[in-house]
């Protein structure tokens, strides 16, 4: 399991622009193996925009969907469409999913024991 993490400063007033050229533009854009997204905005500076999503890949699947072409050039595109409406890139990377810690309160309602 991989985690995107994708931290970005867009220019004032831009997240609706923004949010909107970030979407892919068809379902065969999305990236390989993605299973969960969130999208959220800083408390105290509503510009800076946090984006992680889940992957189900291994390294092997990641590097395959990084070599894809058609995937490369659709990721090419929709940076193109966000570079408008952002100001800085803070961070950018794949990270393991080492574990998942679940507090004891969320567990009960989750159903795990």
């Amino acid at each position: 399991m991989m985690c995107a993490v994708v931290v970005r400063r867009l220019k004032p007033g831009a997240y609706q622009a923004f949010r909107q050229a970030w979407q892919p533009l068809s379902d065969d854009e999305w990236p390989a193996g993605m299973t969960r997204l969130w999208i959220g905005r800083a408390e105290d500076d509503p510009d800076v925009v946090a984006t992680w999503g889940l992957f189900d890949l291994d390294d092997a699947g990641l590097e395959a969907m990084r070599d894809d072409p058609a995937w490369m050039a659709a990721e090419s595109r929709r940076m193109e469409r966000m570079a408008p409406h952002q100001e800085e890139l803070v961070i950018s990377s794949y990270f393991h999913v080492a574990e998942e810690v679940v507090p004891p309160a969320a567990r009960s309602s989750r159903g795990d024991a």
